[in-house]
This record gives structure tokens, C-alpha cells and sequence, in this order.
């Protein structure tokens, strides 16, 4: 695992820029505290199949975490945040102009990736993430202020974060002759569902009053309103991951029995754990 992250970080900073002191900003964005959920659970799917990692597969996988970054610098931007993983954010160490244009680069640079693989397929299923995770945040933009339906709300999360898990697993998918794509694509939409489902309930917990104020409200505070009770709250958006994690679990049954296998099973477990109160 560690050896893969390594080979996936040296492609992710292989681009060229001729300004010095903003290449050193962007490296340290994407280098910086990074967890690299995504390369982890595309490795273990991949292995899962008893399938080695193409050189093809890595570059989508590194694509996919530079498009990620790339929609981070522009979050940071519309959030006016200082801090990434406790770095200071490029709008807050320049400006958001140059923000802006550092965050186009890095998506034009990831979709460079997508296209080198030469496949029409990865290709598509990338600018249809693209697409989806722009479309999720305008519409978040223009819902500032009013609690969402339920419903509303995790088709935003599909959009904004499960479809580039999607992508990227699908795309591994695409580029082997052993994987399934349908199941694989579905997996990583429930995980990345699940993810920011999660990561709005630890938000929601650890400081409750951070959205709120940018006029985001999540899974927890539509149960809030609802119920009134903070634990209630709590209990029912840790359904809503549960529900997600019996999703991928039942297609990970029609996964061959290995010791990826089981290593999966407890990957999704261990990162997405219960939150507590």
C-alpha cells in the first residue's frame, strides 16, 4: 500500500509549471495531509479481483485525486476557507484569483491524465463526474439558506462527491478485462455517498454552527428539524452511512474470496466507522 500511494503521488506532481513559488503551493496542497481514500479503495478493489495495478490504472487514479484537489481550491474559494488540512488555502495565501486559475489548471492537468490512457470510455465517465460535482455545487450555491428535502440533499452528495469515486473505480474497471464495471462503479458511489454523509455528521458535531453559517445544512440538521433531538439527529444519519455500507457489502459478496477481500470489508469499516456524539 504504501509503495502504491508513493507511485501515485509521483504522478500527481509530474506537471510542469514555470512560477516556482506556486507549483510549492499546489504540492504541498496535494501532498499535505492527504488521506488518499481513493487510491486506497480503488487498490483494494483492483486486488480484490486478483488483478495486478495497470500503469493505465494508476494514471486514472492520480487523475482522480488531482480533479479532487482541484474541486478543493475551488470549494476553499466559494467558502472563503484559510486552512486545508491545515495548510493555509490559495486564496488566503495569494487570492482567489489566482486560486481560481491554479484550481482551472489542475483540472485541465487532471483531464490531460484521463485522455492519455486512451479510452474513450474512462474518458467520458470522467467529464460526466466533471460535470456532475460542478452541477452539485451550483446548486448548493443557490440553496444557501433553506434546509433541503432529504432526498435533495443526498442527490447533492452523489453528485458533488460520489460520482468521482464512481469515476475512478469505474474507470480502473474500464482498463481491465477481469473487473466489473456496473459493480465497481456502484461500490464507489455508495462508499463516497457514505463518506460525505459522514463527513458532515463529524462536522455537524464538532461544530455545529460551521455550515450553518455558510447557509449549508446536512443529513443531521434535516433530522434536527424534524425530531428536535440532537442524539436522534445523530443516530439517523448514521443510518443513512449504515444503509450505504449494506450496499457495498452485498456487492462485495459477488467479489472473489480473498484476502483483499476481507481487507476491503475492513477498510470501509474502520473509515467509516459510527460517529458518537
Amino acid at each position: 500500500m504504501e509503495q502504491f500511494i508513493s507511485e501515485i503521488e509521483s504522478e500527481i506532481v509530474s506537471y510542469t509549471l514555470p512560477v516556482p513559488e506556486l507549483k510549492n503551493a499546489l504540492d504541498r496542497l496535494m501532498l499535505g495531509g492527504a488521506k488518499r481514500i481513493r487510491p486506497k479503495l480503488a487498490l483494494l478493489v483492483i486486488k480484490s479481483y486478483g488483478c495486478d495495478v495497470s500503469k493505465e490504472q494508476k494514471t486514472v487514479i492520480a487523475a482522480g485525486e488531482i480533479l479532487h484537489t482541484a474541486s478543493l481550491i475551488h470549494d476553499d474559494i466559494v467558502d472563503n476557507s484559510d486552512k486545508r488540512r491545515g495548510t493555509e488555502t490559495l486564496n488566503a495565501l495569494y487570492d482567489a484569483r489566482l486560486a481560481v486559475l491554479a484550481g482551472d489548471f489542475l483540472a485541465s492537468f487532471g483531464m490531460q491524465k484521463i485522455l492519455s490512457v486512451n479510452n474513450s470510455e474512462v474518458t467520458n465517465i470522467f467529464r460526466t463526474a466533471f460535470e456532475s460535482m460542478c452541477r452539485a455545487e451550483i446548486e448548493q450555491y443557490f440553496c444557501r439558506g433553506k434546509i433541503p428535502e432529504l432526498e435533495e440533499y443526498l442527490q447533492k452528495s452523489t453528485g458533488k462527491t460520489a460520482s468521482l469515486f464512481g469515476a475512478i473505480l469505474k474507470g480502473t474497471a474500464l482498463l481491465s478485462q477481469n473487473m466489473t464495471p456496473v459493480d465497481v462503479y456502484n461500490l464507489g458511489v455508495a462508499y463516497g455517498t457514505a463518506f460525505q454523509i459522514k463527513n458532515d455528521l463529524d462536522a455537524f458535531i464538532k461544530t455545529p454552527e460551521r455550515d450553518v453559517l455558510n447557509g449549508i445544512y446536512t443529513a443531521p440538521d434535516i433530522f434536527y428539524k424534524e425530531t428536535g433531538n440532537l442524539n436522534s439527529a445523530i443516530e439517523k444519519t448514521n443510518y443513512l452511512i449504515d444503509n450505504e455500507i449494506g450496499k457495498m457489502f452485498k456487492i462485495i459478496n459477488n467479489f472473489p474470496d480473498n484476502i483483499y477481500n476481507n481487507r476491503l470489508i475492513e477498510f470501509i469499516e474502520e473509515s467509516l466507522c459510527r460517529t458518537k456524539r
